[in-house]
């Protein structure tokens, strides 16, 4: 189901450049990390006698580089969750009409409002936690959503964080006292529309990840200087760094791009609905990290803007 408008999400893309060039830089950043890391994975499996086999360096470069992903995940975790919960703000209050500077000061803007929104940086880490935790659930939850969505790992890859950010997205946009009670209403009305809402993500992403194979065809030859820095005589430094360059436009550029075409449709499909108690029940019995993030919608201090 195509409920979005590409012209209207180009539109709010290019608004928010300013946030996207601290994306940019960021995971800019996060990818020569890992390209370091992965370049020293390569010469430690050569030291260790395993370069005359081109397995050998490139297992030792895999093991680096995901090593280095899953410090950065825990590292910069709220760095992540944080640059995500701007977009949002950002994208919601231009969808909404609501004034926004384009320039240095939209930087400034989106942290005071996502910080009036959604509390400290570690209850924002928290709430993003919950919200992931639960929509890993919801193809197994909801009706229809075929067997092959429903195992975890395929449904991750199939939602792509697009369902997690249209969940913020409703948090957001819906502007009540308490972002956890939105949080929470807006899983129940995912899983009320989880076959259309994940057939445009496996949809989206799929053209996602096309736009990124095209990016990694088009750095390959211009970083061809990388394989001087890999042991041996191989192109796996050429083409692993423009893996890594294309991952980093990925996430930087082209996500915000799918969110901004996503969340329409979940905006479309959403609206005028209510959330069903029968959904609400059935997220309730299999997802202790729904129960929670209810129990702390309970506990929210408005005031403190804090779950406690």
């Amino acid at each position: 189901m195509w409920t979005f408008s590409l012209l209207k999400a180009l539109a709010l893309w290019v608004r928010i450049l300013p946030l996207l060039v601290v994306r940019l830089a960021a995971f800019a950043a996060f990818a020569a990390l890992l390209a370091v890391a992965a370049l020293a994975g390569a010469w430690g499996a050569a030291a260790s006698g395993l370069a005359d086999t081109v397995a050998g360096p490139v297992a030792g470069a895999t093991a680096g580089a995901v090593m280095a992903a899953v410090g950065i995940v825990l590292w910069r975790g709220r760095t992540l969750c944080r640059l995500r919960a701007m977009q949002v703000a950002l994208m919601s209050d231009l969808q909404d009409g609501i004034r926004t500077p384009f320039g240095p000061g939209q930087i400034r803007v989106a942290r005071e409002r996502v910080a009036a929104r959604f509390g400290s940086a570690a209850d924002l880490q928290a709430l993003c936690r919950f919200v992931r935790h639960v929509t890993g659930l919801i193809p197994a939850v909801a009706e229809n959503g075929g067997a092959l969505p429903a195992l975890p790992a395929v449904g991750r890859v199939i939602q792509g964080g697009l369902v997690d950010q249209a969940v913020l997205t409703h948090a957001f946009r819906a502007r009540p006292e308490n972002a956890w009670e939105a949080a929470h209403d807006g899983l129940v009305l995912t899983t009320q529309n989880a076959r259309n809402l994940l057939a445009t993500a496996a949809r989206l992403n799929a053209a996602g990840w096309v736009a990124t194979a095209a990016l990694v065809l088009m750095l390959v030859n211009s970083l061809t200087g990388l394989s001087a820095l890999w042991p041996g005589e191989s192109s796996a430094a050429a083409w692993g760094g423009a893996t890594l360059a294309a991952l980093a436009l990925r996430s930087a550029l082209v996500q915000p791009f799918l969110a901004a075409c996503f969340c329409q449709t979940f905006q479309a499909l959403a609206s005028g609905q209510a959330p069903l108690g029968e959904w609400r029940g059935r997220l309730t019995q299999v997802s202790e990290a729904f129960r929670t993030l209810g129990e702390r919608a309970i506990s929210w201090d408005p005031e403190g803007r804090k779950a406690t």
